[in-house]
């Protein structure tokens, strides 16, 4: 399917992207765009139905039903939006649904369509689940040439040595990389255990987007809504053995990770908060 333009004509020379799915671990980088948009003024720029580089075994379109009746239907579509601030130039910041099939010819055209916009640079976020613990900030970067290894080892980013299943942004970056364009990838590493947002990396993530786009972003209520959710964290760990073991089995943060489903010794969050709940209310 064609890309349809609601700003005509976008020029932009940077731009922000990021994919829902499996390189978004924790719903990190939607809920990363999501502050982005309370912060930046932003404005529909240009929709992308991916009508052919998707199947049904990995997506489905989304469908509301009222009274029997379908009243809409949702297909899988990436959404692009024109963002500006007073202090630095506009950009142009992408976000939907990672392709599941035919990766080459989506690549292709996504980089052609940015190069015709006018983009010079490219910065892709993504999250994937780790070995790491709640408390631990682990960002690591993905360049394609030495500015982008100054940048993100300024960030504070390590650099890894992995083997294993890829994402979209490895394919775009090859793209960039031979349409002369510079791309690097920004990726936040969240706890397998976690089934909570975790704002501290979303607060992270915007530090290294404003710190290359040179923008500040407030976090300041990020990080005290962490503060509040990273508290009951360790009061349900202090007080029960059996997340306190699963705690203790953790292994030393590896690298990428794909997403596995938690084995019995790995307690997610939430089932305890509502026991602790359920509890609480029995005595009550």
């Amino acid at each position: 399917m064609e890309i349809h333009t609601i700003v005509d004509p976008i020029r932009i020379r940077r731009a922000v992207l990021g994919f829902s799915g499996w390189p978004d671990a924790g719903k990190t980088i939607q809920q990363t765009f999501s502050e982005l948009n309370k912060v930046l003024p932003c404005r529909a720029a240009a929709e992308w139905d991916l009508d052919g580089f998707w199947h049904t075994e990995s997506s489905r379109p989304l469908i509301s039903v009222r009274h029997g009746q379908i009243k809409s239907m949702d297909w899988p579509t990436y959404r692009f939006s024109l963002c500006n601030s007073p202090d630095a130039e506009p950009i142009l910041v992408g976000m939907g649904p990672e392709p599941t099939i035919h990766w080459r010819p989506f690549a292709r055209k996504f980089i052609r369509t940015l190069k015709g916009w006018g983009c010079e640079e490219i910065i892709l976020l993504g999250s994937v689940y780790d070995e790491v613990f709640h408390d631990e900030i682990l960002l690591t970067g993905i360049v394609n040439d030495s500015q982008g290894y100054n940048q993100v080892q300024a960030l504070g980013c390590r650099q890894i040595e992995y083997t294993g299943p890829g994402a979209i942004h490895a394919v775009l970056m090859e793209y960039a990389s031979k349409s002369q364009m510079r791309a690097l990838s920004i990726w936040s590493h969240f706890p397998s255990y976690l089934n909570a947002p975790h704002e501290l990396l979303i607060a992270r993530l915007l530090h290294a987007i404003g710190t290359i786009l040179d923008v500040e972003f407030k976090t300041d209520h990020l990080s005290q809504i962490w503060e509040r959710r990273q508290k009951e964290i360790e009061e349900l760990i202090e007080n029960e053995l059996e997340l306190r073991q699963a705690m203790e089995t953790q292994k030393e943060p590896g690298f990428f990770q794909p997403p596995v489903q938690p084995s019995a010794k790995v307690i997610e969050i939430d089932e305890f908060l509502r026991r602790r709940r359920e509890r609480r209310a029995d005595k009550e």
